[in-house]
């Protein structure tokens, strides 16, 4: 670069930094040829856990409550959550891959500048402060140890189990050399024995043709909705059907921290025990629109399209789709199941048609799929944001950090786990995580306007996703507002519209 050449230009509301080249696939990750072998053991990963946390609650305590209750049937509500989450993730990424910035930094680009990074913090902080995920995750550990569903009696001893829970979550995103990495690891290997015991074990030993044609017609049953639904169940179930709907930003993150595009020239956050100080730019860096280096960006673009369709899409749809079969298969339409027992309450039926190994094994998974969402929650959606948006808009404290992430995520980190580990007291398992799930509705009344105008307005126009993607996002922001009106309506007023 020409010393006459700057060296940074204001995109929206802040300045970013401008680089010749964008470093390609092989370069970010060291590899010498990019060939299938290298994409899977090297370059794929946020998605996987993204994964972690999409196939959780949703999946586990309200899709199985919705299939036991109102049917199959509603299985349309969960497949459009899904799709339209895929065409809003994506959309989010591809900033990300461009500029090297998590979303809440680029919020900061907004009219408004860091009010925004601040407000879209807070969101995440609302729909996930609540560590509903760990404390029903203790309720199928406790299940294995009791060999019982633990009930309202056992509320104290579930309570401390999901405090314990929440703090192994710490430990393991202590150690490793990029907390990135470490979820990663964590993640493939919880998500790949639930979904090999779930579609491999379980579903055949358990899945009624009749299950199957219920849902199958449940996909195209396009607005059946039956009368008296709780529309706070519903709701929560399309908040969190995939993954947070309109809250998913945070988990972009891991594709700056993974070092996709210009993340491998911002930096990343590393890991207290066997990590290094790495230096973590306040500011993204764009690269200059040259025809080698958009050819590069599309190359970037196909692996994110591989990521969200081949694994995050798939992974999603069989997290939810199976455990509501299963269930369906298993009690009659119409039970309510157990609000301190859902994620034990499968075991019991499955261990009655199979013996009592089904009871252990259906307890084991439920636990993997509810701790990894608690694990992905702990540092993607509470501690990474904050410190991501305190380290671009903070220069005090970068100088306290003396440039090093770790020194504030930590301290932060052990703040968190104080006050989180406190609001276990607040409520019953699926009553924290529906407070959770229907948050969500809330974000997509304004992160989807916002991720529309940094993409139109904002990013140079050769990076901008093509007009049509946007429709979708619309979609999802419709979809967001009219939950978030029914639940207003029906809490605030009494109203029901079903």
């Amino acid at each position: 670069m020409s010393s006459k050449e700057p060296s940074e230009i204001i995109l929206g509301a802040r300045p970013i930094g401008i680089v010749d080249k964008i470093p390609t696939p092989e370069e970010a990750f060291n590899l010498t040829k990019l060939d299938a072998k290298a994409l899977v053991l090297k370059v794929l990963g946020p998605a996987v856990i993204a994964l972690g946390l999409a196939i959780g609650s949703g999946e586990w305590l309200m899709g199985p409550s919705v299939a036991a209750k109102y049917s199959l049937l509603l299985f349309w509500i969960a497949l459009i959550s899904i799709i339209l989450q895929v065409f809003y993730n994506y959309t989010w990424a591809r900033l990300t891959v461009a500029t090297g910035e998590p979303p809440v930094a680029l919020m900061g680009r907004l009219p408004g500048g860091r009010f925004w990074t601040w407000f879209g913090t807070a969101n995440l902080l609302a729909g996930h402060f609540i560590p509903g995920w760990a404390s029903a995750a203790a309720t199928g550990l406790l299940a294995l140890f009791l060999a019982r569903i633990p009930g309202a009696a056992e509320s104290e001893l579930v309570r401390w189990t999901a405090v314990g829970l929440f703090l192994l979550c710490a430990l393991i995103i202590s150690v490793g050399g990029k907390i990135e990495s470490s979820l990663e690891v964590a993640n493939k290997i919880m998500i790949s024995f639930v979904l090999i015991m779930l579609i491999f074990v379980v579903a055949p030993l358990t899945v009624t043709g009749e299950a199957i044609g219920e849902a199958a017609r449940g996909a195209f049953s396009f607005g059946y909705i039956p009368p008296g639904v709780d529309i706070f169940l519903i709701a929560g179930w399309f908040g969190y059907a995939g993954q947070a709907a309109a809250l998913n930003y945070y988990w972009i993150a891991f594709y700056r921290d993974k070092g996709y595009g210009m993340g491998s020239i911002v930096g990343y956050i590393p890991a207290l025990i066997g990590g290094k100080k790495v230096t973590l730019s306040p500011l993204g860096k764009l690269f200059k629109i040259t025809d080698e280096n958009l050819k590069i960006f599309k190359r970037w673009e196909g692996i994110l399209n591989i990521e969200m369709w081949g694994i995050w899409f798939l992974g999603a749809l069989l997290g939810m789709f199976l455990p509501a079969l299963i269930v369906r298969s298993l009690v009659p339409v119409g039970t309510a199941l157990p609000a301190w027992g859902i994620a034990a309450h499968m075991a019991e039926v499955f261990a009655a048609k199979v013996g009592r190994w089904g009871f252990y094994l259906i307890g084991l998974i439920g636990f993997f799929i509810l701790f990894s969402t608690q694990l992905g929650v702990v540092d993607g959606a509470i501690t990474r944001p904050v410190v991501d948006g305190f380290w671009a808009t903070s220069e005090t404290i970068r100088k306290w950090a003396k440039e090093d992430p770790r020194r504030f995520y930590y301290p932060f980190l052990v703040l968190y786990l104080i006050f989180g580990c406190a609001s276990l007291w607040i409520s019953y398992p699926l009553m924290l995580v529906l407070i959770n799930a229907n948050i969500t509705h809330f974000a997509g009344l304004w992160a989807i306007p916002a991720l529309i105008y940094l993409d139109r307005k904002v990013m140079p126009k050769e990076l901008r996703a093509p007009a049509w993607m946007h429709i979708f996002n619309i979609a999802l922001m419709i979809c967001h507002i009219f939950f978030f009106v029914a639940i207003v309506l029906f809490y605030g007023f009494g109203i029901k519209i079903f």
